[in-house]
C-alpha cells in the first residue's frame, strides 16, 4: 500500500468536496434570491446562508490542514519510528530535514499552517488568505517528498 499517495488522495478529496459544496452554496443563494423565505421551514434565515458562503473556503482549508497533519503524524510515527507528538511547526521542520525537502516547500507548508491558525485561533497573527487550490498544492507538494510506504 502506498501510504503517501493515500494521504495525498485524501487531501485532494477534501478539496473536491469543497468544490461540490461551493456549487451547492451558489445554488442555495440563487434559490434564496428567488424566494427569501426558502430556509424558514428549517428555522434558518438568509443570513445563515450568507455566513455559509463567507466561511465555506476557510472551513475546508481547516479540513485540508487536519488531513495533512494527521498524515504527517502518521508518517512521523510509522515511517520515521518517532513516537513523540511535537507541535506542527516543529514536526514540519523535522520531517523536512529528514527528507531533504526544499526550503521553499517547507516555507509554503508553514504559511498554510499559519493561515490555518489565523482561521482557528482568536488573536492569532493575521495573515493573507491562501486560496484553497494553493493550500492543496502546497500540502501535497510537501507530502510528495515523504516515503511512499510506512
Amino acid at each position: 500500500m502506498n501510504h503517501r499517495q493515500d494521504r495525498i488522495d485524501r487531501i485532494v478529496a477534501v478539496e473536491r468536496e469543497y468544490l461540490a459544496a461551493s456549487v451547492a452554496a451558489e445554488l442555495l443563494q440563487e434559490r434564496l434570491d428567488a424566494d427569501p423565505a426558502f430556509l424558514a421551514e428549517h428555522d434558518l434565515r438568509s443570513r445563515d446562508a450568507r455566513n455559509l458562503l463567507a466561511h465555506l473556503e476557510g472551513t475546508y482549508v481547516i479540513r485540508l490542514c487536519a488531513e495533512f497533519e494527521a498524515g504527517l503524524r502518521d508518517a512521523w510515527q510509522n515511517a520515521f519510528g518517532r513516537p513523540t507528538q511535537p507541535p506542527l511547526r516543529d514536526l514540519l521542520a523535522a520531517v523536512a530535514a529528514r527528507r531533504l525537502i526544499p526550503q521553499d516547500a517547507l516555507d509554503r507548508a508553514d504559511e498554510v499552517r499559519e493561515y490555518r491558525n489565523a482561521l482557528v485561533h482568536l488573536g492569532a497573527t493575521v495573515v493573507a488568505p491562501i486560496p484553497i487550490a494553493d493550500v492543496r498544492r502546497h500540502l501535497c507538494r510537501f507530502f510528495s517528498r515523504l516515503p511512499s510506504r510506512w
